[in-house]
């Protein structure tokens, strides 16, 4: 090629004579220096052939239709310009330096409109994620400038146009690229660099391709597992399940409806463990139906198995009551009317009915002990009646459990049509039939967990957070997360979506992180009030909001141990929260594991419509949570009973599996040093002003007399380190006094300056008798 161009180019550079002379005379005014665009663009297309054998046909046909459209903008912009060049004899300030043609481009309004669309089309099918980047930014402009004015439908149009254009062809090329990943001809042990991938949304049966884009870290690989190159398919902007009114009855102006690009890619599925079965044990169903059966008419009650649902780990049978006969003998008597003699000599008789009436549900209520004896399990729940049923279900354990992964949960059609709607969309687990079951925090919208240790309740706020982190980007769920037991959730530290830059693992920051929560969630109303919209979704859709709000969850693993250091301050903030912030996009998930009343009060359970108890030491306990029994005959291992706001009884579930792998799996993904330029701002300064403003309520002036300071004083020389919680055990007071105490030591230079996770050290002071 560079041969035959350096001959092609000779007769331009050196005199020639004849024909030659004229005919490179009429090329060079008809044409300009447009034969170097022409050559280019072909050059390109010989390129873009070259390499179709590895690209998909859409790609293909993008770059050619792109490098045309490119070359054309090139030739009119020639066009317009008149330099006085000389080019073998040829003055191009006579016909411009794209020659007859391109000045003929960029002749006439409509040339010249035809000539901008060229480059425009270009724009978006060579760099489709520039041009989308650049008309988000542009029509945010254009709508902000004429948000109270005519909305201009004919330049709306035009936007949404060329948008849903860039789109397009960006999704194409997506699918096209994966063909990169694993193309044939790679050296023999060589290693492609892991792809960046977003994560799959796509229909059962269609057609599916991976993503690649910068080289990430690989991801860690499960145990006895290959994790293949995920399908993807780009995510689609969905409009929010319930749009609200404007508050004025007139209609807001509304932004241009094109999906607006970070640069967050979301995760893959494939870092989620594949469904496995624990055991392919076939359960005697049929046998245990007709044993249930025969032990009701045992007892004299007739009732028959009209349904059978397996789930993971228990099996539903459907028991419809029977009837209760009552008969009574008669006489049998002739033709005549006189009574019919037996061979015994006495007077025949037979049974007549005289009345039926239904079986009472209680009758089969109150032989759940005789049927679990029978059936020989553990333990058993009856469900009378099954909501919407004409039935009593009679839940009996599985001999062997199916894990319910999260990945079977995520992979199901209730749980994609539920994401398509919100990004806090969960997949909680499966019911006693086997149906997948899911939910939506942000209509929940606050949830209270409760259960006794290894019922599964850390598991299922692992699942929680997993959801919605391979759902959402930090630009639009963001997590605050307590964790006064340390271990659960500290594992998210390194998460982009965190609100703050760390876990709260100090029980002396939590009423400071609540007062935060409060103070952004009163800010986020000051701002509805500014443009007059009522909630989030509608503050995101209005036309002057450049930088949308994200969601905030809030998650307490441990409500107990909170409700012990400052039980008045922590119950205020939580119940305030839980009546306001559902509006401004704050959601609460609490969880514990001493479902008592001093824990879960009265108030705070009042505030928390949703709730998921999983199985409890007593009926007691049951009935704080729930409102009823039950929970105390759960087995345990994620097994549960979910009480949503819109239904009158529990539902049973068993919850999803979330292992530790895939949860560090997701969490290495999202601490990617690709995603560091793009990690959101923190709200540390709200916890800082919050923390300030705490510590300032409680450094009031402790009196010298106060015979509590000389106690404390006492206490300090007598150990080697001191904390609030040991002032509060010894002293006998609150948090707050106790923090006071703390302050004027360190005041006075008995104690050491606070360090994060650590109790205070005694600077001055006699030998310890015991350790804080």
């Amino acid at each position: 090629m560079l041969v035959a161009a350096a001959v092609a180019a000779l007769p331009w550079f050196f005199d020639v004579g004849g024909i030659a002379t004229d005919v490179r005379t009429w090329l060079l005014e008809t044409f300009g220096l447009g034969l170097g665009v022409i050559a280019a663009v072909l050059v390109a297309w010989g390129v873009a052939g070259w390499r179709r054998n590895r690209e998909e046909r859409l790609l293909f046909g993008r770059r050619v239709l792109g490098t045309a459209f490119l070359g054309l903008f090139a030739w009119g912009a020639l066009g317009l310009n008149t330099a006085d060049w000389t080019i073998a004899g040829v003055h191009l300030r006579e016909v411009t330096l794209g020659g007859d043609i391109g000045h003929w481009i960029v002749s006439g309004w409509i040339n010249v409109l035809v000539w901008l669309a060229s480059g425009v089309l270009a724009l978006a099918l060579l760099a489709p994620r520039f041009s989308l980047a650049t008309l988000q930014y542009t029509r945010r402009g254009i709508a902000y400038a004429w948000a109270e004015r005519w909305p201009h439908l004919t330049l709306a149009a035009l936007w949404r146009g060329l948008a849903a254009i860039a789109r397009l062809f960006r999704r194409r090329g997506h699918r096209a690229d994966a063909a990169v990943i694993g193309a044939p001809g790679e050296a023999a042990g060589a290693s492609p660099p892991a792809p960046v991938i977003f994560r799959p949304r796509v229909e059962p049966g269609a057609p599916q391709a991976a993503a690649v884009d910068a080289p990430p870290s690989p991801p860690a690989q499960f145990e006895d597992e290959t994790v293949e190159p995920p399908h993807v398919e780009d995510p689609v902007e969905e409009t929010p399940e319930d749009p609200p009114d404007d508050p004025d009855g007139q209609e807001e102006p509304q932004q241009l409806a094109f999906e607006e690009k970070s640069g967050w890619q979301l995760p893959p599925i494939e870092l989620l463990q594949e469904p496995r079965p624990s055991s392919d044990h076939k359960h005697d169903n049929a046998a245990r139906a007709q044993l249930i059966v025969d032990t009701l008419a045992s007892f004299g009650v007739d009732a028959s198995v009209v349904e059978i649902n397996e789930g993971p780990a228990v099996t539903q049978f459907g028991v419809e009551p029977g009837w209760e006969v009552r008969y009574k003998e008669v006489a049998i008597k002739d033709a005549d009317g006189k009574t019919v003699m037996g061979a015994d000599g006495r007077p025949a008789k037979e049974r007549v009915e005289t009345g039926r009436t239904r079986v009472r549900v209680n009758k089969i209520t109150a032989l759940q002990s005789d049927l679990a004896l029978a059936l020989a399990a553990p333990s058993l729940r009856i469900e009378a009646p099954v909501p919407g049923r004409a039935i009593v279900g009679i839940e009996v354990p599985n001999e062997s459990a199916t894990v319910v992964t999260l990945r079977t949960g995520m992979e199901s059609s209730e749980y994609r049509d539920m994401s398509r709607k919100s990004r806090l969309a969960i997949a909680l687990g499966q019911g006693v039939s086997g149906v997948p079951v899911v939910a939506n925090l942000a209509k929940m919208p606050h949830l209270l967990i409760a259960g006794a240790t290894g019922s599964g309740k850390s598991v299922c706020l692992n699942a929680i957070v997993t959801n919605i982190i391979t759902n959402a980007t930090p630009d639009e769920v963001r997590f605050i997360m307590i964790d006064p037991k340390r271990v659960e959730m500290t594992t998210y530290s390194r998460l982009p979506h965190l609100a703050f830059s760390e876990v709260i693992v100090d029980l002396d920051k939590v009423v400071g992180t609540l007062q935060a929560v409060v103070a952004e969630m009163e800010a986020r109303y000051r701002k509805f009030s500014d443009i007059g919209v009522r909630n989030i979704e509608a503050y995101n859709r209005h036309a002057r909001v450049l930088k949308k709000l994200p969601y905030w969850v809030l998650i307490i693993d441990e409500l107990a141990d909170l409700m012990m250091v400052a039980p008045f301050e922590v119950e205020k903030l939580l119940c305030r929260l839980a009546q306001l912030a559902r509006a401004t996009g704050i959601h609460l998930v609490v969880a514990t594991q001493r479902p008592s009343v001093d824990v879960v009060t009265g108030l705070i359970k009042a505030n928390f419509p949703t709730r998921i108890a999983f199985a409890v030491t007593s009926i007691t306990d049951s009935r704080t949570i729930l409102d009823m029994g039950g929970a105390e005959k759960l087995l345990g291992q994620g097994d549960m009973l979910y009480l949503p706001t819109d239904a009158g009884k529990p539902k049973r579930i068993q919850g999803v599996y979330v292992s530790d792998a895939e949860v560090e799996r997701l969490v290495e993904f999202w601490a990617d040093e690709r995603f560091h330029a793009l990690r959101p701002d923190t709200a540390d300064d709200l916890l800082e002003e919050a923390l300030v403003a705490q510590n300032g309520s409680d450094d009031i002036e402790v009196e010298d007399e106060d015979p509590l300071l000389d106690d404390a004083r006492d206490l300090a020389g007598r150990h080697t380190r001191l904390s609030p919680s040991l002032l509060q055990r010894r002293l006998n007071v609150g948090y707050l006094k106790a923090e006071r105490l703390i302050t004027a030591l360190e005041r006075e230079g008995i104690l050491g300056p606070r360090i994060e996770g650590e109790s205070r050290e005694v600077l001055a002071g006699s030998a310890p008798d015991e350790d804080a």
